[in-house]
C-alpha cells in the first residue's frame, strides 16, 4: 500500500512537472505571438501613416499644378502662343516637380510650351484617366508614365514596351485653367525622380518601397522595382476604391514585402502605396523573441530542478510524518470511539456485532458482553416492514451508505426513535468486511417537533385546527373534487349574542363557552370532516364528500341546533345561537379562499335576517 501510493505521488509529481513545463512554454509561445502581432499592427500603422504623408505631398504638389494652370488662364488672355512659351518657362523654377509646361489645343497639338522642341507634338487624349466620355468635367487626368525627359522625345510605356529601368522617364498630365471665361488645356510633365527622392528620405530602400496608382491600379512610379503596367495589387485594395475607403492596410503574401497601406488622394483619382519588407519589420521582434526563449528555458530548467530537489525532501519529511500521524490517528480513533456521544456499533459481513461503545450501552441498556457476538437485528423494534429493509440493502449496495430515521427497542423494550446512518467498509478488492453503524435518540426532539407542529396548525383554546390547516385541507378537497367531479361544502358561522357573555360575564367564561361548544360540534360532524376556528367565535365546517346538495343543509341544520342549545358554564346557563353561510363548489366558486368569502358573506345575510338561521350564497 505504502508503496503503491509512493508511486502514485511519484506520478503526480512527474505530471505536475510537465503541466508546469507546457503551461511555461505555452504562455512563452502566447507572449511571442502576441509581441508578433504587435509588431505586424505597428508595421502596418508605420505603413499607414508614410502613406498618409506620401499622399498629401502628393496632393499638393498636383494642387500646385491645378493652381499654376488657373494662373496661366489669367495671363493668356491677351497673350500670342510665342509670349505664352516665353510665360512659362520661368514658372518652373517654382515648381522643381515639374519638367516641362506646355499649352495644348482641343486636337491635342501642343501650341506652346517650356520646352520649344515640344511645340507641334500630336497628344493622344484618349489615354488618360479619368477618361474623357467617363467624367467630362475632371480638371486634372494622369496618364501612362513616358519613357524620355519630355514629349519631344518621349514615347508611352505599354505592357509591349515598358519603361526601361536606367532610362529617364515622365507622367503626363492633362489640366485646364479657366479665368473670367478663358480657358487653357495644359499638358505637365511631372517629374517622378523629385517624387521618388522624397519618398526615399523617409522609406530607405532597406525598409520598403513606395508606388503611386491610377484608380485603374496602373503604376505611375515606384521608389522600388519596375512592376508591370497594371501591378499585381490584391483586390482588397480594389474593394476599397469602391466603397471609397479612404486609406487601408493588409498584409501582402508576395515575398519580399508583406505590410502594405495605401492612401487614396483626397482630390485625384490616385492611390499611394507603401509596402514594408516582412523581415526588416520583424527583425527586432525576432532578437527580442530568442531573448525572451533563452531566459524562459534557463528559468523553467532552475526551477524544474528546484522542485525535483524539494519534492524528494518532502517526501523523506512526509514518511516520517506519515508514520506519527498513523500513530496519533490509532490514540485518536480509540479515545472518539470510547467517548463520542453517539452510539457506534460494528459488524462483520454476516451482520454480526464485534464492537460497540459506551454510548451505544448508556441509550439501549446492552452492555458489551451482551451486545458483541449478536445478531444485527438485536435492537429490532418490529415496526420496520420488509419493504424498508430491502430499501436500506439497496442504498448500500448501491451507493455504500444509508442514513434515515428508524424505531428501535431497548434492552427495557421501550421503543425510541434513532437516526441511524450505516456506512461500508471494503476491503482493496472492494468486498465488504465491515459495516459502521451509528446512531443518536431523537426521541425527545421528535416528541417536541410533533408538538410544535400541532401548535402551529391547531388553535390554542379549542384544539381545533386553524386557518392554515383548514386551507391546506380545503386546497386538497377542492382537487378531489375537481378529479371526482363532484361537490364541496364551506360552511362558515359564528355566534350570536357572544360579546353579551365576555362583556357580563367575563372572558374565562367566554373562552370556556367556546371548548364546550368545540366538543359539541365535533359530535354533529363526520371523520371525513373538518371543524376549524378562524378566531374569535367564527367557525368553518368543511364537507369535502357529499351524495348531493342536501347533505349541507342537514349538517348545517344539526349545527344550528346543537349551538341553540343552553351550556352549563360554571354557576350560569349561557344561551347563545348561530348565523351559519354556506358556499358550494363549483357552484359559487373555483379556489378555496373565494369559497370561503362567498360563505363569509352568506353567513353575514343570516346575521342580518335575524340570527339562528342558515343561508346559502347566491351571487
Amino acid at each position: 500500500m505504502t508503496l503503491r501510493r509512493a508511486l502514485s505521488a511519484n506520478l503526480v509529481f512527474l505530471s505536475l512537472t510537465a503541466a508546469v513545463v507546457l503551461a511555461v512554454c505555452a504562455g512563452t509561445g502566447y507572449v511571442v505571438h502576441r509581441q508578433k502581432n504587435a509588431a505586424i499592427l505597428e508595421t502596418l500603422q508605420h505603413s499607414a501613416l508614410h502613406a498618409r504623408a506620401f499622399e498629401e505631398h502628393l496632393t499638393r504638389s498636383l494642387e500646385s499644378v491645378q493652381r499654376l494652370a488657373d494662373l496661366i488662364a489669367a495671363g493668356s488672355t491677351e497673350s500670342t502662343p510665342a509670349k505664352m512659351g516665353e510665360l512659362l518657362a520661368p514658372m518652373l523654377r517654382q515648381a522643381p516637380f515639374i519638367r516641362s509646361l506646355s499649352l495644348f489645343d482641343a486636337t491635342g497639338r501642343i501650341v506652346a510650351s517650356s520646352n520649344a522642341g515640344n511645340l507641334g507634338v500630336q497628344l493622344d487624349l484618349g489615354d488618360y484617366f479619368p477618361h474623357t466620355a467617363a467624367s467630362p468635367g475632371a480638371s486634372l487626368r494622369i496618364g501612362r508614365p513616358w519613357a524620355g525627359r519630355d514629349f519631344d522625345e518621349g514615347r508611352p510605356s505599354t505592357l509591349a514596351q515598358p519603361l526601361p529601368a536606367d532610362q529617364l522617364g515622365f507622367i503626363p498630365v492633362l489640366c485646364r485653367g479657366e479665368y473670367k471665361g478663358k480657358e487653357v488645356r495644359l499638358a505637365v510633365a511631372l517629374n517622378p525622380d523629385f517624387f521618388i527622392n522624397y519618398f526615399t528620405q523617409w522609406l530607405t530602400a532597406e525598409d520598403g518601397f513606395v508606388e503611386i496608382l491610377r484608380y485603374d491600379r496602373l503604376v505611375l512610379l515606384t521608389s522600388g522595382e519596375r512592376t508591370p503596367l497594371g501591378g499585381e495589387h490584391p483586390d482588397l485594395m480594389l474593394a476599397q476604391l469602391l466603397r471609397q475607403a479612404e486609406i487601408g492596410r493588409y498584409q501582402s503574401e508576395r515575398q519580399g514585402h508583406d505590410f502594405t497601406a495605401f492612401r487614396v488622394s483626397r482630390l485625384y483619382p490616385l492611390v499611394v502605396a507603401t509596402h514594408l519588407y516582412h523581415d526588416q519589420a520583424l527583425a527586432s521582434w525576432r532578437r527580442e523573441s530568442r531573448r525572451l526563449v533563452a531566459l524562459v528555458g534557463l528559468a523553467t530548467a532552475c526551477l524544474v530542478y528546484l522542485a525535483t530537489a524539494v519534492y524528494r525532501r518532502e517526501q523523506r519529511i512526509a514518511a516520517a510524518r506519515e508514520a506519527a500521524r498513523r500513530s496519533e490517528y490509532e490514540r485518536l480513533a480509540a479515545t472518539v470511539f470510547e467517548t463520542v456521544l453517539e452510539a457506534v456499533m460494528v459488524t462483520d459481513s454476516r451482520q454480526r456485532i464485534i464492537a460497540v461503545n459506551p454510548a451505544f450501552t448508556r441509550i439501549t441498556g446492552y452492555g458489551v458482553e451482551e451486545a458483541v457476538g449478536a445478531d444485527f437485528s438485536l435492537l429490532a423494534s418490529g415496526y420496520h416492514s420488509d419493504e424498508f429493509f430491502q430499501m436500506v440493502q439497496q442504498s448500500l449496495a448501491s451507493q455504500g451508505h444509508w442514513e434515515g430515521e428508524v424505531r428501535n427497542r431497548r434492552k427495557t423494550g421501550e421503543i425510541f426513535v434513532a437516526w441511524l446512518s450505516i456506512n461500508q467498509v471494503c476491503d482493496n478488492a472492494g468486498n465488504v468486511v465491515q459495516l459502521v453503524t451509528g446512531f443518536s435518540d431523537i426521541t425527545e426532539y421528535c416528541a417536541e417537533a410533533e408538538r410544535i407542529s400541532h401548535l402551529a396548525h391547531h388553535d390554542l383554546l379549542t384544539g381545533l385546527p386553524n386557518r392554515a390547516l383548514l386551507l391546506d385541507r380545503l386546497r386538497q378537497g377542492l382537487r378531489q373534487a375537481h378529479r371526482d367531479r363532484r361537490q364541496l361544502a364551506v360552511i362558515f358561522f359564528d355566534l350570536d349574542k357572544f360579546k353579551p357573555v365576555n362583556d357580563q360575564l367575563g372572558h374565562t367564561v367566554g373562552d370556556r363557552l367556546l371548548q364546550a361548544l368545540a366538543m359539541r360540534l365535533l359530535g354533529e360532524v363526520r371523520v371525513a370532516d373538518t371543524l376549524a376556528r378562524l378566531g374569535g367565535d367564527e367557525f368553518v365546517v368543511l364537507l369535502p364528500v357529499m351524495k348531493d346538495g342536501r347533505d349541507v343543509l342537514v349538517v348545517a341544520e344539526k349545527i344550528r341546533l346543537a349551538v341553540a342549545q343552553p351550556f352549563p358554564i360554571d354557576r350560569h346557563l349561557v344561551n347563545v345561537s348561530a348565523s351559519i353561510g354556506i358556499a358550494l363548489y363549483p357552484d359559487h366558486a373555483q379556489e378555496g379562499e373565494e369559497l370561503l368569502r362567498c360563505a363569509d358573506r352568506a353567513m353575514y345575510q343570516a346575521k342580518a335576517e335575524g340570527g339562528n338561521r342558515f343561508v346559502v350564497y347566491q351571487a
